[in-house]
């Protein structure tokens, strides 16, 4: 029964790793497995947990002690001898003025609300390396297909090269040409399968062994996901605009934390007096305040670095939001270039090069032509194809940076 049951069991897996790996597949393993998303997140719920606690008194504090015993005469060190010596306890409790308490509770907020625009940025770029890295292998197996099937047409030509000798219409030297191309095509497959293994590690740096199962048919990467205008206009939502936005938010909340050290604190302490059964016992009650002296070398200059470092993240924030801007109309710009180029493969360069084939086989079979031009017009084929493949790798990652620019808010 065990036996039947790990037979099952192997048979689950097996049926798991074969299935088609999606690129939302990946993208899923991906948020998954993310050791920097999982770090994002722990940050996120740190935060989270000092917002709770930012705007609390500070904890009380407790005094034990002796206070006034004599240590030098005929009394020393002796407790009752003296009417001022008391065993002492009591409490001190510090009370930060209430705009510096809401100013720590809104810096709190204002730092949580960084690390949650951090989580969303974090998987904004988790996302598009991914689909990189998943179109990078997914082309690379592309250019592998389009080697084997110039093989694959070679191969029929070198196996009837016997035949073609023995009848007289073909030499020695052109099977020995054929032999050579082939095994020159072979050797470029090999290479290829290098770029597929490299490509497949790559994309197992984000989804871990889940990257060896095979992959799924590739998605619409023909269409943009919104119109260029529409991404532009929602630039202000990207992820990583939104952490420099909240950043900008922080720093103002700083300039208020240091705006709140000009109001005084203050503490109030009680202490209790044991000093029968000689004398009585004694209440002592205080109320202490900082004395702000030279205020201008000290929370002035505070106030204004925090106002220096607030226009610094604003010109930060412009600053970001001008290239991210350009990297935007970059992609759009790569896209469309890549679409017209893959629409003159398409509908241009690959017939062309078919037909040059055609009529290179044509004239070889009719005894008005030489091998050598069959063998290269079936090399333009195939070089015709890996540019397409190439440039439909432009295309499909153009499409992921903008398809990936906006992501929903982190689970």
């Amino acid at each position: 029964m065990q036996s039947w049951f790990s037979l099952v069991a192997v048979l689950v897996v097996s049926t798991a790793a074969a299935q088609p790996l999606s690129l939302e597949d990946a993208l899923r393993a991906a948020d998954v497995h993310s050791p920097r998303l999982a770090a994002q997140r722990h940050a996120v719920t740190a935060a989270g947990h000092q917002s709770a606690s930012a705007g609390a008194l500070p904890d009380p504090r407790l005094r034990l002690g002796i206070e006034n015993l004599p240590v030098t005469g005929p009394d020393r060190y002796r407790y009752g001898a003296d009417s001022m010596t008391a065993g002492v306890i009591g409490l001190a409790q510090e009370f930060p003025n209430a705009a510096k308490r809401e100013a720590r509770t809104l810096r709190a907020e204002r730092l949580r609300e960084v690390e949650s625009a951090g989580l969303l940025a974090s998987r904004a770029a988790l996302q598009r390396d991914v689909a990189a890295a998943w179109l990078e292998l997914h082309f690379a197996e592309r250019g592998r297909t389009a080697l084997e099937r110039l093989g694959q047409r070679i191969a029929v030509q070198s196996e009837a090269a016997p035949a073609a000798i023995a009848r007289g219409r073909q030499s020695l030297a052109e099977a020995f040409m054929l032999r050579q191309a082939r095994e020159e095509v072979n050797d470029r497959v090999i290479e290829q399968e290098r770029t597929i293994a490299k490509a497949r590690i790559a994309l197992a740096t984000w989804i871990g062994s889940e990257a060896r199962r095979p992959l799924a048919e590739l998605p619409d990467t023909t269409k943009l996901p919104q119109p260029a205008e529409a991404l532009l206009a929602r630039l202000a939502e990207q992820p990583q605009l939104r952490v420099l936005e909240r950043r900008e938010a922080l720093a103002r909340a700083e300039v208020e934390m240091a705006r709140s050290e000009r109001r005084a604190d203050w503490m109030l302490e009680v202490e209790y007096g044991q000093r029968r059964p000689y004398f009585d016992n004694m209440l002592t009650v205080m109320l202490s305040f900082p004395l702000s002296l030279r205020r201008e070398e000290r929370q002035d200059r505070d106030i204004a670095s925090r106002l220096a470092e607030l226009e610094q993240a604003r010109a930060m924030q412009e600053d970001a939001r001008r290239m991210r801007e350009a990297e935007v109309r970059g992609w759009v710009a790569d896209f469309e270039t890549a679409e017209r180029r893959v629409a003159r493969y398409e509908s241009i360069l690959l017939p062309l090069a078919r037909e040059r084939s055609a009529a290179a086989q044509a004239a070889y079979r009719g005894g008005r032509g030489e091998l050598g031009p069959v063998l290269e017009a079936e090399r333009s084929i195939a070089e015709t194809e890996l540019g397409l493949v190439q440039v439909a790798t432009e295309r499909a990652k153009a499409w992921a940076n903008l398809a990936f620019l906006f992501v929903p808010e982190a689970p």
